[in-house]
């Protein structure tokens, strides 16, 4: 080994000094790359998420931007300085010397779990008030579908007009709370509307009613099928049209049903 790398080497590991300069600079570069990410994701992130029809895909899509923007300090912190530490103390030849011995920092430690620990404490506190959000009863005029998953389609009953359809469309009307009722005729399917935040298991046997929404938004969106199934699984899919009053009523009596 060369006396200028034996020298690197050393002057790295010796003085206290150049520990806390390599730290300043590590602090440093860490905070500045955390603000300029955490900005982007807070301004970039909701221009790559889906347009949300209701209010409960909105409070989803903050969660996201969000839960992303907390994640990214966190995520920098790890590859900063280890990024920092491949640069900084890189050496050319192999070093023949044992490396100095490691000195364990409580104050270091304990802020980490702290830290650490508060994040944890704000994300079980988010999803519990997210998840009260949910179970709010729903209003006397929520509309039920009955929804049937089977390889591979969906069908979509509406018992309070006697109107069905199969792997079509489903209408809503727009303001309208909606309550869905899955199951499945055959396996394991699940039931998904990005736009309406809605995503629950379809199972055998099993009726499983999601929380009422209200489609805020008239236009087109899809249900997918987000459960491996079989075969034709990246085909079980419909078309969501919400809509206005006058053309859900024309819609139902045009599937044979009353308004």
């Amino acid at each position: 080994m060369s006396e200028e790398n034996v020298e690197r080497i050393t002057e790295g590991m010796r003085p206290v000094h150049g520990e806390a300069r390599h730290l300043r600079r590590a602090l440093t570069i860490w905070a500045l790359l955390s603000i300029i990410g955490t900005v982007a994701v807070i301004f970039l992130v909701p221009l790559l998420l889906p347009v949300a029809a209701d209010d409960f895909d909105a409070a989803d899509n903050g969660t996201l931007v969000i839960f992303t923007a907390l994640a990214v300090p966190v995520a920098l912190f790890v590859f900063v300085f280890l990024g920092y530490s491949l640069l900084a103390f890189r050496v050319r030849e192999r070093p023949t010397e044992v490396g100095a011995p490691l000195h364990p920092t409580p104050a270091l430690q304990f802020g980490w779990l702290c830290v650490t620990g508060l994040l944890c404490l704000f994300l079980v506190i988010w999803g519990l008030l997210a998840s009260y959000q949910r179970t709010v009863a729903a209003p006397s005029n929520t509309l039920v579908i009955q929804v049937t998953g089977q390889q591979w389609l969906w069908n979509f009953s509406y018992p309070q007009y006697s109107a069905s359809t199969q792997g079509q469309v489903i209408k809503l009307p727009v303001n309208r709370p909606v309550e869905f009722q899955v199951s499945s005729k055959d396996v394991l399917h699940g039931f998904a509307i990005r736009a309406l935040g809605i995503r629950v298991d379809a199972n055998p046997g099993q009726v499983t009613s999601t929380p009422a929404v209200a489609p805020t938004r008239i236009g087109h969106y899809s249900v997918a099928c987000v459960e491996l199934c079989g075969l034709y699984h990246s085909y079980m899919w419909s078309a969501v049209d919400v809509v206005s009053d006058s053309d859900f009523n024309a819609w139902i009596v045009s599937q044979g049903g009353h308004v």
